[in-house]
């Protein structure tokens, strides 16, 4: 989000400050002059706020994206490996040729089966 310096008029300004510290005890949280006017902007203009909350909500979905994509490259790394210690294990218990290329081939097919998902 871009920042924006205002200049107020001294009462207006003043006024500000007033709600801003009213507000702040009766929520019992900290409202700055920010708030107030993001509010004012959010009730007379919502259009600026929902664009807002869809760019917020696209990188949050973004976000959550790139988390699962780690999870997953994770578990393939994962799953490389132990794919890899069987078959260090699988291959020199193959006698002839034609095991060798039947697992070959099933190894093939669970790949295809697997980018299709």
């Amino acid at each position: 989000m871009e920042t924006i310096s205002l200049r107020l008029a001294p009462e207006t300004s003043k006024k500000l400050h007033l709600e801003a510290g009213k507000l702040s005890e009766t929520c019992g949280e900290t409202v700055t002059i920010s708030d107030l006017v993001r509010a004012c902007i959010g009730e007379k203009l919502p259009q600026v706020c929902t664009k807002v909350r869809s760019e917020r909500a696209g990188i949050s979905e973004l976000r959550d994206e790139v988390a699962a994509l780690r999870e997953d490259n994770a578990r393939l790394q994962e799953d490389v490996t132990n794919l890899v210690q069987t078959l260090s294990k699988i291959f020199p218990l193959l006698s002839t040729r034609e095991q060798i290329d039947a697992l070959t081939e099933a190894i093939e097919a669970v790949f295809k089966a697997l980018r299709e998902r």
